[in-house]
């Protein structure tokens, strides 16, 4: 595939999480298409991902893969952004659920209108995964749903937060949108904080492309004290002393999902997550379903 027919570009960073990166490129190779092309950067795993990894590339699976010591997602991420081919990009992650019309709906977008920079979706995150996965997918996920912010960021550029699973920027848009933030392990939070403060074009998709899975392995979980700290930081460098409700909400929402994987003081382990999580998995992508079924999604824009 040369480089000018790759229209898009998945970004996949791992470390340490081989039963979720096999399911998650499982689904993603099902769904890629022809023009588009899977880049992996995986941070010097010991759990066999990079063999897996090795295979994978070699079968064609995957266009391009990396294993080496990093310094976090972001590091990452930015090697990614640097190689990637496609004229679009896109992140996946290795142990949540996607939609991939949603993202197809995206894309489609950004084609059709070379000047929108950055297109984002809503989506969901559990609350309550510590109750019998019986129940119905709309009572165990809510609704991240950002059309208000976005429609008021329309109408006087109020810098506003979003969860980064949702996210496609075109590549030539880069030196605009710049690169993730190491400093940040809110990595996402700063960068959609930085894009709605800055002059890049932005569209909303009002479809829901993803889910976030709560992990006690994930960097939200493991670095919860030390977002807290950068969100307080990111509100006043925005903000001021102007009371904003957003960067608050979105930390407890991070957080909230991961309350339920914590008994007392412990953690649960690793292998009693691993064998809950393809059921969380799972109702995520029934939700998505059932949330893309209930009213036909539209694209949000500056048309003038």
């Amino acid at each position: 595939m040369t480089m000018n027919t790759i229209q898009l570009t998945y970004l996949v960073t791992t470390k340490n999480k081989l039963p979720f990166l096999k399911s998650r490129l499982d689904k993603l190779t099902q769904n890629r298409g022809v023009d588009e092309e899977i880049l992996v950067a995986d941070g010097a795993s010991t759990d066999g991902s990079r063999e897996f990894l090795k295979k994978a590339f070699e079968a064609g699976e995957i266009d391009y893969f990396t294993s080496e010591p990093d310094f976090g997602e972001s590091h990452a991420l930015n090697k990614l952004f640097l190689i990637a081919k496609g004229n679009l990009i896109t992140i996946i992650t290795d142990d949540d659920a996607f939609y991939y019309p949603a993202i197809q709906a995206s894309k489609g977008f950004l084609l059709e209108h070379p000047d929108i920079d950055i297109i984002s979706t809503d989506g969901g995150s559990f609350h309550k995964t510590s109750s019998s996965l019986d129940e119905h997918p709309l009572q165990l996920i809510r609704t991240l749903d950002y059309r208000q912010k976005y429609e008021e960021w329309t109408k006087n550029k109020t810098p506003f937060s979003f969860c980064g699973l949702g996210v496609m920027l075109r590549r030539s848009s880069l030196p605009l949108l710049g690169l993730w933030d190491l400093s940040f392990r809110a990595a996402d939070a700063e960068f959609s904080l930085r894009t709605t403060a800055g002059k890049a074009k932005i569209a909303w998709y009002t479809g829901y492309s993803f889910v976030n899975i709560s992990n006690p392995q994930s960097v939200s979980f493991v670095f919860k004290d030390k977002i807290k700290v950068e969100i307080k930081r990111l509100d006043q460098f925005y903000f001021g002393n102007k009371k904003k409700l957003i960067l608050k909400q979105k930390f407890r929402t991070l957080m909230a999902g991961f309350r339920s994987f914590i008994i007392g003081k412990t953690r649960l382990s690793k292998e009693v997550f691993e064998s809950r999580w393809l059921n969380l998995a799972e109702v995520a992508e029934k939700w998505l379903e059932i949330k893309n079924g209930e009213k036909l999604p539209e694209f949000l824009w500056n048309k003038k």
